[in-house]
């Protein structure tokens, strides 16, 4: 019986794998405001360090606006990486985000799911040699730090099969479940503690102004 030979792992620059889109000018996106009906655009800001969004302060832009702005629409598993200020954050798109937007500081990586999945991509950007590698690309002349397009582009990226890619990926979410779960657990503590302190000096503060 003959066994079944496993791809072999190779390096691919990233515009290779994906496809990667430099968000909208400022001036595309006339009257992004909070509280405003209309489509969300994500900013380095609305991306957690747990590699999600967070849409509580999110700005939107008007559905005119947004009409003309459809090749910055995003699609679930799309990559948003920031690109100004906070460089090399990155969220990986999911059913609530889809269709929305992605702001002037940010790239869009779009990966071809046939040769990368999009899971292995976000955590291998994370790694600290290739954080620095594309990092260190940025502009730094400038009052905010800009990372050009092409840095990222041409960054090197390590993809084994996809088997391989699957199990690290599973095996990154896993550990970040557990991170949040414990970040979730001690937030708890903190209250109680902060409670607990109330509690057992409630008879300390009854008169303020007594020495």
């Amino acid at each position: 019986m003959r066994t079944r030979e496993v791809p072999p792992s190779r390096t691919y620059r990233l515009a290779e794998l994906c496809e990667i889109t430099s968000g909208p000018s400022g001036q595309q996106l006339e009257g992004l405001a909070t509280n405003l009906e209309g489509v969300p655009v994500i900013s380095p800001p609305d991306l957690t360090t747990e590699h999600q969004v967070d849409p509580r302060n999110i700005k939107r832009v008007g559905f005119g606006t947004a009409a003309g702005l459809e090749r910055f629409r995003l699609r679930e598993r799309d990559l948003v990486y920031v690109r100004q200020g906070t460089l090399g954050r990155r969220a990986l798109v999911g059913p609530a985000e889809a269709t929305w937007l992605f702001g002037a500081a940010c790239l869009r990586i779009r990966p071809r799911a046939h040769m990368i999945l999009p899971d292995y991509l976000l955590h291998y950007l994370g790694h600290p040699l290739v954080h620095e590698r594309i990092t260190s690309q940025a502009n730094r002349s400038q009052a905010v730090e800009t990372l050009p397009s092409q840095a990222l582009a041409t960054a090197l990226v390590f993809v084994p099969p996809i088997e391989r890619q699957r199990t690290i990926a599973g095996a990154m979410s896993g550990i970040g479940t557990q991170i949040e779960a414990h970040r979730q657990l001690i937030a708890k503590h903190e209250v109680f503690r902060l409670g607990l302190l109330t509690d057992l000096l409630s008879d300390a503060f009854d008169e303020p102004g007594r020495p």
